[in-house]
């Protein structure tokens, strides 16, 4: 059996971060889609997209402290809509490019190469042609927390598009692995994805 203090000791800040961004385990991976008031689209990487309820349904992303200029965060709140895009194990390496840090004027979608869609109720909210599901949220509220200065974003889903039907199971469930859909521990490590079964409706 091995401590905390034992891994940590004599160990660097990168070591450090690595460690605790990975030891909750596996994540799933996320683009946020969004545009600011001068119609530059932008893409984001996030891993930090949680359920939060049903009815009405809600999801939260926790975003890091705004220490430096989080464009994805700034177009939320200026725009009140943006897009989540799921990210299949053949899009990992250019998708991962949105973690980049790009200039404000620089159009994410034009130098990636990714292909915009657009949800009919909002023609000014970008999301991603190529993702399998894509989802529409419209910003409710943010938390701050106050422990690290990360904020938390509640946001309600308006609308989802999903590339094929199949991948819904019969009980309602996503079928994850259907949409051959990448996972992540941490910031930089990937694995798929291999359904093992459904606890739905068991009986002793």
């Amino acid at each position: 059996m091995i401590k905390l203090s034992d891994i940590l000791d004599s160990k660097d800040s990168y070591y450090r971060i690595n460690f605790f961004n990975t030891l909750s385990g596996l994540r799933s991976v996320w683009m946020a889609g969004s545009q600011n008031n001068e119609g530059i689209k932008n893409l984001g990487l996030f891993n930090s997209i949680v359920h939060v309820g049903s009815n009405p349904p809600l999801i939260g992303i926790v975003f890091r402290p705004q220490t430096v200029p989080r464009h994805t965060l700034e177009n939320i709140y200026s725009c009140g809509y943006f897009t989540l895009n799921s990210i299949t194990q053949d899009m990992i390496d250019l998708a991962h490019r949105t973690s980049e840090k790009f200039a404000v004027h620089e159009d994410e979608f034009n130098i990636l190469g990714f292909t915009p869609f657009y949800f009919e109720e909002r023609p000014d909210v970008p999301a991603v042609a190529e993702s399998p599901i894509k989802i529409l949220l419209r910003f409710r509220e943010n938390h701050l927390i106050t422990s690290n200065q990360t904020i938390f974003i509640v946001s309600e889903i308006m609308n989802v598009v999903l590339s094929d039907e199949e991948g819904i199971n019969a009980d309602g469930s996503i079928n994850h692995d259907f949409y051959n859909h990448a996972v992540i521990s941490g910031l930089n490590d990937y694995y798929a994805i291999e359904f093992q079964k459904s606890m739905f409706d068991k009986r002793k």
